[in-house]
């Protein structure tokens, strides 16, 4: 049976799909306001709100106002409080929790209650959200909510037309938050160019290739004493400061981090010529400092809470190292193996042992021409006498 003839149902359907990026600057949200305006619809503003699978927020809204032709993206944070009452009264509260189909508001009549407008609603006189069904998603729903000025609001066939475009329009923003998703858990538990490089299908045991570049390894001290003294909670959420300090400066700087090894932090800066070379050793120095201070003013924290310091020790190298899968075939990890990553793990160790915040190869020192004072040997089974060097104008 044919449906009847919906514009904005068959334009979802067709050219939608050819422009549809979560990326293209508002391009796609702008074609949409236009094809809305075609299809007759008074809209002064709509917004799409859909769910998230972010470590940093739970929800984004995405909207586009006709003042300026401006397209927004808002994140909305986990500690945004469910109870508040400028959601708990809002459309959206009543389409994610009391199962509302569709919620309309004319802002210009007399309100039932006392409670927050919606800030879509500023200066309209019609304003329509709309439940979003999802199949694949964690989160079953998202709303889409138009915005009129026009005097006499939206008429009956204005929102029937949305009304009837809704299964449509979820289908293609499902498929779009799937692939945003996706990304997002990607680069958080994988890095960013692992997860690039497993989306673009290198996702076989033994695919990788040879790099060059700038390895740290920083690890915790006495963490095993820690975590034996410390309550449960306590110690992770000492743990996560932690990593604040030792790997939010190396991303901060352009790095890398690839692995979380119980309380170390593996992390490369790639460079590929003398040039990039330098520069990555300039960064993963600048890294190294940043990560000293916040770990002062961490320990200032623990002070003045009269608990002892913490301390962690960072090793340096440049070198070659393969940069690929590893592991079992139903089981991989996307790292850094060879010669040079087990020497930046020893440089690190050697700083416990020189009781030096930072300690690197003197094909790092090299590399990077600063200051550098050495520090001595560093015999290692299984590799050769090679000499260390630390900052000259550090404090220890």
């Amino acid at each position: 049976m044919l449906l009847p003839r919906n514009p904005i149902r068959d334009w979802m359907n067709s050219e939608a799909w050819e422009i549809a990026a979560p990326d293209d600057d508002g391009y796609g949200m702008r074609r949409f306001a236009r094809m809305l305006h075609a299809c007759g619809l008074p809209v002064r503003r709509f917004r799409f709100a859909t769910p998230a699978l972010h470590p940093l927020y739970r929800a984004m809204t995405f909207s586009w106002d006709a003042d300026g032709d401006r397209v927004d993206e808002v994140e909305i944070p986990h500690d945004v409080s469910e109870t508040d009452p400028s959601f708990f009264q809002s459309p959206l509260y009543a389409i994610f929790f009391e199962g509302a189909h569709a919620v309309r508001r004319r802002p210009q009549l007399p309100r039932q209650c006392d409670c927050p407008r919606d800030p879509m609603e500023a200066g309209m006189t019609d304003f329509a959200t709309f439940r979003m069904q999802f199949r694949m998603l964690p989160m079953p729903e998202g709303a889409f909510s138009i915005a009129t000025d026009a005097p006499e609001g939206f008429d009956s066939r204005h929102l029937a037309l949305i009304d009837d475009a809704m299964p449509a329009m979820s289908h293609l923003s499902e498929l779009i938050l799937f692939s945003e998703m996706t990304k997002t858990l990607m680069h958080t538990y994988l890095g960013r160019t692992p997860g690039e490089r497993v989306m673009s299908g290198q996702i076989r045991r033994g695919d990788g290739i040879d790099i060059r570049a700038v390895i740290w390894f920083s690890d915790l001290r006495e963490s095993t004493r820690l975590s034996a003294e410390l309550p449960r909670a306590e110690f992770l959420a000492l743990l996560n400061r932690y990593f604040d300090c030792a790997a939010g400066p190396v991303l901060a700087e352009g790095g890398e981090v690839l692995r979380y090894i119980g309380d170390a932090v593996l992390a490369i800066f790639p460079a590929e010529t003398e040039a990039q070379t330098r520069d990555a050793c300039e960064r993963a120095v600048r890294a190294a400092r940043a990560a000293r201070l916040c770990l002062a003013e961490l320990n200032a924290e623990r002070a003045a809470e009269a608990k002892p310091p913490i301390e962690f020790g960072i090793g340096l190298h440049v070198g070659e190292v393969t940069y690929g899968n590893i592991g079992v075939p139903d089981r991989l990890e996307f790292t850094v193996i060879g010669e040079a990553a087990n020497r930046a793990a020893r440089l690190q160790n050697q700083s416990k042992i020189l009781r030096r915040p930072l300690v690197v190869s003197e094909d790092f020192a090299r590399a990077h021409g600063g200051n550098w004072q050495r520090l001595g040997l560093m015999e290692t089974r299984g590799m050769a006498a090679a000499t260390v060097y630390g900052p000259a104008d550090w404090p220890l």
